[in-house]
């Protein structure tokens, strides 16, 4: 309660010199710009959203029938990244995550509609099928929103999470600021067992872990008249963290009597960040608008582990310094037209260098362990010009096509120096059919390309599953190429149905493969199909229960590649077969009150190595929640998530010297974490 009181504080000391509460006007800012999408857009108004009681703009947005939020990805650049949020019509100048701080900072009552954006291919949320604008109101107040969470995990502790924000005009300007703070733990314990090729048990391992996870955030952003056009500008800072502790007890064969050993791990990560955002848009006239983008991003990450297990020790620890700069330019014509142009560009400039140490102690000291790459240095300068054009074939049948033209040139510095100049075409089209104001239909097809990781380019070592990986400096990125074919359909009020059929051709797909230096690690392995159909949809059940709806999200999957080792087809690394969630929702508005239970269907998916296959299954799940605002002034929301526990399964199987030779044994893990229930209050004013 003391980190709560000290955020409540420190806001009313950050806010204490405003101008009085008075409406904000955005005097001196011009409009924004209309969003005209390829057919009718569903509306949501802010009373649709009455029922489910909600404090802030998420909360209507995870409430909003047959839409899932994105935050977006934090590919490198700022295009490659959107996510499938816009706010007035424009895309908050934040990376991956930073969505849901805007949302969260803006409160329910400045909300006046969400309108849901289909068929809108425009470079503000690339490659998104379906967009939510949230639209607010020209007249809202000040306003802001105070949260405290108490969390009971299956250890015993209570942790807590507290979030407080506040909205207002400051001198013309519409400014907004969030302090926010929380601890989550994740106990839990699991069982191992380790077999020979022929099956016989050779040893157990059970296993106690204990783990926490903080995270401190500020964020701050401000929007007013600059230039005649309108500025926003964006901050973000973030310090997180992750340490756990894990005691193993080994016996031999069955877990009988006393252990024959003891392994214990300790694993710390430390990250610190901080993003600069600075978004400028100006109408032009004739209906063109001008946009500019300028964005940076510093991290600083230290990973620490510590393996002992007498008479051997390992030890590692790694430091990562990813640094970005991004300017973008947009010029559209936006508005009714029957041609809609966009045209733009994109520079990024992204950097890490990584630094690893990693050392064995086999009874004579630690002894230095050389991999590929340990100290790297990766750069990357970016560009990319983009065209999209938006054409009215028919009333009701539009065409969007685009084309974009990437240039790179990746450096790498290190033991294993390297330089390489890529460059790419990414064209996309779509035919959006709409019918009626409730349906629409997408046929489309895009091509991409994947960004890389640069963390790839350098050594890694995970010491808990004896697994060291070398950096690869000949790192080239995989293409992508998608087809869908989409149907969009809403009822009534509040049912919503999308249905959509995709195939993917991968080209030059990354998996794991072993380097001429020996050292496993991610490389270039082949092409790969993937294909599949998603299906998000909204039943309300008034007819059966008033009040009550349906919410369903599933997806089945199926992929193929030509395994660079065994020559074999097998499904990609890390696909699963199918996903599932459903949610049963009752609000009770006589009571101010709300019920719902969910469910999590188990998953599960194939990681190939080059002398290992792993197969990892997250068991299903159940929730359940109750909310009320029958407390005068609060939102109280009591929340249990894995009622039954939090299983998960996982099988390693070994073989030597690769995938084509014998089989060498297998490991078997099952991990078992307790239910969590929270209280939640939160308030807005």
């Amino acid at each position: 309660m003391n980190a709560f009181s000290l955020m409540l504080a420190g806001v009313a000391a950050a806010t204490s010199p405003l101008d009085e509460d008075r409406p904000a006007q955005r005097q001196g800012q011009e409009a924004p710009p209309a969003i005209v999408p390829a057919g009718p857009d569903p509306v949501y108004p802010a009373d649709f959203y009455k029922p489910f009681q909600p404090q802030t703009a998420l909360d209507m947005l995870e409430r909003t029938p047959g839409f899932l939020l994105s935050e977006g990805t934090s590919a490198r650049g700022f295009g490659g990244g959107a996510g499938n949020v816009l706010i007035d019509g424009q895309r908050p100048t934040v990376k991956g995550g930073g969505i849901t701080e805007v949302l969260r900072r803006i409160a329910a009552s400045r909300v006046d509609r969400v309108v849901l954006l289909r068929g809108s291919d425009a470079a503000e949320a690339q490659g998104q099928t379906l967009v939510a604008n949230v639209v607010l109101r020209a007249d809202a107040g000040g306003s802001g929103n105070a949260s405290l969470t108490l969390t009971h995990t299956a250890d015993g502790f209570v942790s807590p999470a507290a979030r407080i924000s506040h909205a207002r005009a400051v001198a013309g300007w519409q400014t907004s600021v969030e302090l926010s703070g929380e601890m989550t733990r994740y106990p839990g314990h699991g069982t191992y067992l380790d077999r020979d090729a022929g099956g016989v048990l050779t040893s157990t391992r059970q296993e106690h872990t204990s783990a926490k996870a903080p995270e401190y955030g500020l964020a701050l952003s401000t929007s007013g008249p600059a230039a005649g056009g309108t500025l926003t500008v964006n901050l973000r800072l973030n310090k997180d963290g992750y340490s756990s502790r894990r005691g193993i007890d080994i016996f031999g064969g069955a877990a009988d009597g006393s252990p024959d050993a003891r392994r214990d791990i300790a694993y710390d990560e430390n990250r610190r960040s901080g993003e600069l955002g600075l978004d400028w848009t100006r109408r032009l006239g004739a209906g063109w608008t001008a946009k500019v983008v300028g964005l940076g991003r510093l991290e600083r990450y230290v990973t620490d582990e510590d393996y002992v297990e007498a008479p051997y020790r390992g030890l590692s620890s790694q430091l990562e310094k990813p640094a970005e700069l991004v300017a973008r330019a947009v010029i559209a014509r936006e508005g009714d037209h029957p041609v809609r142009p966009e045209f733009g560009g994109e520079v990024a400039y992204n950097s890490l260098s990584s630094q690893l140490d990693y050392a064995e102690d086999t009874g004579g000291g630690l002894i230095p362990v050389a991999l590929a790459n340990a100290n790297t240095r990766v750069s990357e300068m970016r560009g990319e010009a983009f065209a999209n054009l938006t054409i009215k074939l028919a009333p009701r049948l539009n065409l969007e096509a685009g084309m974009a033209a990437e240039f790179s040139r990746i450096r790498v510095r290190g033991e294993a120096a390297q330089e390489q100049s890529l460059s790419y075409l990414k064209p996309s089209a779509a035919l959006v059919w709409s019918p009626s104001g409730r349906t629409q239909v997408r046929l489309g097809a895009r091509r991409t390309v994947d960004q890389l990781n640069f963390g790839d380019f350098a050594a890694s070592v995970n010491q808990a599953d004896g697994r060291p990986l070398g950096g690869n400096s000949g790192l080239r990125p995989a293409r992508l190429t998608r087809a869908l074919l989409r149907l969009d359909h809403r009822w009534g009020k509040g049912g919503a149905i999308a249905v959509e059929a995709y195939h993917q051709w991968h080209t030059g797909l990354l998996g794991y493969l072993v380097l001429p230096s020996g050292d496993e690690a991610l490389g270039t392995i082949g092409d790969a199909r993937q294909w599949g159909i998603t299906a998000q949809g909204t039943l309300p059940l008034d007819k059966v229960v008033k009040g009550a709806r349906l919410t369903v999200d599933g997806t089945l999957r199926g992929s193929r590649l030509r395994d660079p080792v065994t020559g074999r087809s097998r499904a990609m690394d890390d696909i699963a077969a199918r996903s599932l969630t459903a949610e049963l929702r009752h609000d009770v508005p006589a009571l101010k009150s709300s019920w719902g239970v969910n469910w999590t269907a188990a998953e599960q998916a194939d990681v190939f190595y080059t002398g290992e296959v792993l197969r990892w299954r997250d068991h299903a799940l159940w929730g359940a929640y109750v909310e009320t605002t029958a407390l005068a002034g609060f939102k109280t929301t009591l929340t249990a998530k894995a009622i039954d526990g939090q299983d998960s399964s996982r099988s390693r199987r070994f073989f030597a010297p690769s995938r084509t030779g014998a089989f060498t044994g297998s490991e078997q893990r099952s991990q078992r974490q307790g239910a969590v229930v929270s209280l939640a209050l939160a308030r807005a004013f």
